[in-house]
């Protein structure tokens, strides 16, 4: 059980630094065919497996939530935790983005909270939120598979939606045919398929021949991802997006090797990392919220340019350490901690 829950815990705040490390290897998106570019597409594969993750855990932690409450408490567990919170982020960006004069007093309007609150796209990092609720909202039903079924059907889901939402649609591209999305498993599009895999390797044992195959494809998934969008990109002058995307292939089997390698590490290895991680582990929601303003006031007041190797290769520890800093001061002030909640 120990282990059970230190896998997790890591895994938690590996994630966690992967995301501020993508966030920071922003230049990534500013193609051009200088070594920073190639460094950046290096450290964006690398690091791609942290969104995919983060849904993972969310299959592990909350689909059995029906042996600890209610669905009625798991809802209200998911408002206090995660809707609230967005909405006031979201509002303080609209703030942040008046005081850094992006937009004026004249720009907000009820309707362009909405439109923020929806699409995210004042702070485009919090995208994750509207498919981190879709999925909250299909857990009850996935959930209400009785245990002893939940084997057989998720495995068949996991497939079709593997065979559908990942593969097909890069088979489809590469032939240049355009793919028909409707054929899509209605059941598990987009992101459920990681709430499934996670909820699966954790509760079902995995023989070490079956792993050794999750990491042979794990590695090629990687390396399509990565020598793949650096060959596409050169040959388009601009950044390819063929080979992107979390529910893509290439993404699914990356980020699912690195889920089992975690399940599977040694008893010694999780103990150590478990000591690592602990202080830091009821900060990472916390720290998922703050970073992009941290990032941003860092780089204001720093002045140094994105493409820095040192600024993207030291940078994701020193902002991972403040955010963490302040979501602790934070969490011990009452009014502040349902901002920041562990």
């Amino acid at each position: 059980m120990l282990k059970h829950k230190s896998y997790i815990q890591i895994l938690n705040v590996f994630s966690c630094f992967a995301v501020i490390v993508l966030h920071v290897n922003h230049c990534f998106w500013d193609f051009g065919y200088e070594n920073y570019w190639v460094l950046a597409n290096f450290i964006e594969s690398l690091m791609y497996f942290a969104v995919p993750i983060f849904f993972m855990i969310t299959g592990v932690t909350l689909m059995d939530y029906r042996k600890r409450y209610s669905t009625r408490e798991y809802f209200q567990k998911r408002i206090h935790k995660v809707v609230i919170p967005y909405i006031i982020w979201s509002i303080i960006g609209i703030l942040w983005m008046i005081m850094m004069k992006e937009i004026n007093w004249n720009d907000v309007s009820l309707k362009m909270i909405i439109d923020v609150l929806m699409n995210a796209d004042m702070i485009t990092v919090y995208w994750y939120f509207i498919p981190l609720i879709a999925i909250y909202l299909s857990i009850p039903v996935l959930s209400s598979i009785p245990s002893e079924n939940r084997q057989k059907i998720f495995q068949y889901i996991i497939c079709f939606s593997f065979l559908t939402v990942s593969l097909l649609p890069l088979f489809f591209d590469l032939i240049g045919i355009p793919y028909n999305g409707s054929l899509q498993l209605p059941v598990a599009t987009n992101h459920v398929l990681f709430v499934l895999i996670g909820y699966y390797i954790d509760r079902y044992p995995l023989t070490k021949s079956q792993r050794r195959w999750i990491y042979i494809l794990g590695i090629v998934g990687f390396l399509v991802h990565w020598l793949g969008t650096w060959y596409v990109s050169y040959q388009l002058g601009d950044v390819s997006r063929l080979f992107k995307g979390y529910t893509n292939a290439p993404s699914v089997l990356y980020a699912t090797a690195i889920f089992v390698a975690f399940k599977y590490m040694s008893v010694n290895k999780v103990q150590i990392l478990e000591k690592i991680t602990s202080s830091v582990n009821s900060t990472t929601f916390g720290i998922y919220l703050i970073h992009w303003f941290v990032i941003q006031v860092f780089l204001l007041v720093s002045g140094i340019s994105q493409r820095v190797v040192i600024y993207r290769i030291i940078g994701p520890f020193f902002i991972m350490l403040i955010c963490a800093i302040i979501v602790k001061l934070m969490q011990k002030i009452p009014i502040l901690k349902k901002c920041v909640p562990a």
